[in-house]
């Protein structure tokens, strides 16, 4: 499914398989980037966060870490054995949200992106409102690897 679909199908109350794995959605927000451009982020039941990226067709699907990553970010990190090489920073507001709220409409964060050689995906980020580094891990999931049950 690539991300335009999965953009015009979602629902709080679908599933998301990501290789045959079930996931259950506590929250759903779109994002705005200050560029005008969106994203959507799904906050599962399991503590993963599934987000999309429209610009790469392309899925992530991340978990909460703690990290001792501080900015100013280099271009270059080592992570879990790891070379991660620096991809992009951004700042958007959580513009519309359905579900828990886990992330609250009109909060923003700001976030550098990371990737290394094999897949694994690094997001080191910041809330606006309460100034907590809120740092991600996971890996980028393709288009076919993605469907959704209703």
């Amino acid at each position: 499914m690539n991300v335009d679909e999965f953009r015009k199908t979602i629902q709080l109350e679908s599933i998301i398989q990501i290789n045959d794995q079930d996931y259950k959605i506590d929250e759903l927000v779109k994002f705005k980037f200050d560029d005008g451009s969106y994203y959507t982020k799904l906050y599962l039941k399991n503590g993963f966060v599934f987000a999309d990226d429209d610009e790469n067709n392309m899925f992530l699907l991340v978990e909460p870490i703690k990290t001792e990553f501080k900015p100013p970010y280099v271009k270059t990190l080592e992570f879990h054995g790891k070379k991660f090489n620096f991809l992009y920073s951004a700042h958007a507001t959580a513009e519309e949200t359905k579900g828990k709220q886990i992330f609250p409409q009109g909060n923003s964060e700001g976030f550098w992106d990371y990737m290394s050689e094999d897949g694994s995906y690094l997001s080191l980020g910041i809330d606006d409102q309460s100034k907590e580094k809120v740092d991600f891990y996971g890996k980028i999931i393709k288009p076919e690897q993605v469907s959704l049950k209703e």
